[in-house]
This record gives structure tokens, C-alpha cells and sequence, in this order.
């Protein structure tokens, strides 16, 4: 079966988490994902993505049931990877009946998507009303958006990827009926490579205006004030309950009938007095 360059790039992804870059992005990700997840709760809950630590982080949550669409299913399953009910699937065409999901976690999904809004719509369709979405993605408007811009001759890692911007998403979202549960999260502002061998600094290197220090400065002043362009997105959102209308044709229009009035009758002194 042919594959575009998005969804083969998508699925040599999972290795790529694992280089020391990856492995940097993925830890930035994991205390947000695993505080989101904490509060879901309900009985199936779906997580679409890769192989990686980050499944894990959905352990901790309140849903009887997790199932897990990867792109990179493992071959000998270990016990942990026993437990689970593992499938793979495309995202534009989840095999789940109709409102069957209380939560969804899409990780790098639609960036490996041959149409990512069909695949939003088809998240739409199997979860159901109140159900919880988090959409964790690669932002075009970012320095990441520039690596994978110009790394499209080379292969590896985000580099053929399909981005999608979050205004795009959530633009869908509302048309089908989401609304968000917070404002839409950034991360990864850091330079989308690894600087030098990574080694820790030496102590005379260490001080206030150390290059090291004043860019960790800056991603933090960054991540407090959440400008939009961010490397990584997270939204999340829920689907509401859809309104539902009385059906007023059924409804019978019945004659109304006049209830009798009683009038007041006049007293005796009130006739003498009109006499008079």
C-alpha cells in the first residue's frame, strides 16, 4: 500500500522520541499530559499516538477501560503490554460504534493524518456528549514549523510531517460542537536541535549571563506568559450535549374552551340606593 511522505514519516516518529531530542520534547509533555489525564474519568477511554513513556501517563486516570490505537504496535508483548487492548487503525477511520468514548488523547496524530479534518470528525463521532478531547500536536507557527520547513528534503524525526496549526483545529472543534476546557497550551519554546554534547557546564561557566542560563531564562518567562508560538500544542476540550428541540408538529391544536365567570350580585342596599 502507497504512503505519503506525512503518514511514512509519522510512523518512523516513535523511534525518533527516543534520541536524546525526543526524549527532551516528551518530558516537557509528561507533567501537562498527566495532570490532564488525572481527570478523566467515565468507561473507555482511547489514546491515539505512539509507543512511548507517555502512554503511561494515562494509567493514573479515573476510566475503567483504555484502549490504545499506535502507530508503532510492539511486537513481543511484555506483561504490561498484555493488559492493554491494542489496535491499528487510521485516525480518519476509528472502527468504534457511535459515542462509544468518554476520552480520547490524540499524540502527534493528525500530524500523520491524509486528511486531518476528516480524522477530527471522525474523534466527533465516537466520542459522546461531555466526553473529554486532548489534542497534543507540532506547531507550524513555531521554530519547530521552520526545522520541518526546511528539513523536508531530509528524513527523520518531524521532518515530512503534516503540521496543523491550532487555530485550524480549533475552528473544527467548534463547528462540531466542542467547547474548550482551558485556554490552549504551549510548550517547547527551546531550539528544535541539540546544542553541543549535552553535558553539564563547568563551574566557571556557571553564572547569571551564561548563554545556558539566559536561554532557560527566556523559555521560562516564555512559558509563563504563553506566547503563541510555542514548538508543541495541547488543547483540550469537550463535546457538548447536543440542544434538543420539542417536536411541536405532534402536538395537537385543541379548541380552547370558555371557563364561566361569576359576576357579583347586587345587595339590596345598592338597589335602594340606585332607586333613591
Amino acid at each position: 500500500m502507497h504512503r505519503s511522505l506525512a503518514t511514512s514519516s509519522w510512523h518512523e516518529l516513535p523511534a525518533w522520541f527516543a534520541t536524546p531530542l525526543g526524549e527532551r520534547l516528551l518530558a516537557e509533555q509528561t507533567p501537562y499530559l498527566a495532570e490532564i489525564a488525572r481527570r478523566f474519568h467515565g468507561d473507555t477511554l482511547l489514546w491515539a499516538g505512539c509507543q512511548t513513556e507517555l502512554t503511561e501517563t494515562v494509567r493514573g486516570c479515573m476510566v475503567r477501560n483504555r484502549l490504545y490505537t499506535l502507530s508503532n504496535p510492539p511486537a513481543n508483548l511484555s506483561p504490561d503490554d498484555e493488559e492493554r487492548a491494542c489496535f491499528q487503525c487510521e485516525l480518519h477511520a476509528l472502527p468504534l460504534a457511535n459515542g462509544s468514548l468518554d476520552a480520547m488523547v490524540v499524540h502527534h496524530g493528525l500530524e500523520g493524518a491524509d486528511d486531518p479534518r476528516t480524522a477530527v470528525r471522525e474523534i466527533a463521532r465516537v466520542l459522546r456528549p461531555g466526553g473529554r478531547l486532548v489534542i497534543c500536536g507540532f506547531n507550524p507557527l513555531s521554530l519547530w514549523g521552520l526545522r520541518n520547513l526546511f528539513g523536508r528534503i531530509s528524513r527523520g524525526g518531524p521532518s515530512g510531517l503534516k503540521f496543523v496549526s491550532p487555530a485550524r483545529i480549533l475552528d473544527w472543534l467548534t463547528v462540531l460542537g466542542f467547547e474548550l476546557s482551558d485556554d490552549v497550551m504551549y510548550l517547547a519554546y527551546g531550539m528544535p536541535f541539540v546544542l553541543g554534547s549535552g553535558s553539564r557546564p563547568r563551574s566557571a561557566e556557571v553564572g547569571k549571563w551564561h548563554p545556558r542560563n539566559w536561554a532557560r531564562g527566556v523559555r521560562g518567562a516564555f512559558h509563563r506568559h504563553q506566547p503563541p508560538f510555542g514548538g508543541v500544542y495541547i488543547i483540550v476540550a469537550f463535546k457538548q450535549a447536543a440542544a434538543v428541540r420539542p417536536d411541536v408538529s405532534s402536538l395537537k391544536a385543541q379548541p380552547g374552551k370558555l371557563a364561566p365567570v361569576a359576576y357579583p350580585k347586587l345587595s339590596t342596599w345598592n338597589r335602594v340606593e340606585r332607586s333613591g
